[in-house]
């Protein structure tokens, strides 16, 4: 072999062309689907809320809202201005709560008037399904929501049971009303589709 032999041959460059031309078409055709990466950030996006639609809820929203602002937690409370106040019975109505530092929303269905654990009794005709629930953390508050939901656009009835008596549970069309408002401007903040 003599040492003047030229290194990138015909045949080579040919090879080099082909196996660089298609590297570049696959990492230029990658690029167009960057969108469905895995997320590897170990976040938990649950609860994330985009500033478009905090702003939304806050801008539009949130007139039909009682806000408390809760200095130490560093969030916003928002309580429907519709909902019951009594001090004879038992409520529970959802709140939406709004972290100054991240950008999350979380529900969180208040108990007055009774200690938990509780149970939700929804009555559809003849069916009565048992909807346990104790003080617990984002996600169950989330789910709750969720399950509460669909019973609500079928028309079922509720009641609450606390230590084993039962008490009227959303029982006006404007009680109702309060909480679909407050479950769908909750799923509006989370861009996520209702139950």
């Amino acid at each position: 072999m003599s040492s003047k032999a030229p290194v990138f041959t015909p045949d080579l460059i040919k090879v080099l062309k082909i196996f660089l031309g298609s590297a570049l078409g696959l990492v230029l055709l990658l690029s167009f689907f960057d969108g469905y990466r895995a997320d590897n950030t170990g976040k938990e996006r649950t609860f994330q809320a985009a500033d478009a639609d905090r702003l939304f809820f806050v801008n539009l929203r949130s007139i039909h809202y009682d806000r408390e602002v809760r200095q130490e937690a560093d969030m916003e409370l928002f309580r429907h201005g519709k909902r019951l106040k009594s001090d004879t019975i038992p409520r529970f109505f959802p709140a939406i709560l709004l972290p100054s530092k991240t950008k999350e929303a979380y529900l969180f269905f208040e108990l007055e008037g009774a200690d938990y654990p509780i149970q939700i009794q929804a009555i559809l005709g003849d069916e009565v399904i048992q909807i346990p629930f104790d003080l617990s953390g984002n996600t169950a508050h989330k789910s709750l929501g969720e399950q509460l939901w669909p019973l609500l656009q079928q028309q079922a009835s509720f009641k609450l049971l606390v230590e084993g008596k039962e008490y009227p549970l959303w029982q006006t069309e404007s009680d109702k009303q309060v909480l679909k408002t407050v479950l769908t401007d909750y799923f509006r903040i989370l861009n996520q589709a209702q139950p």
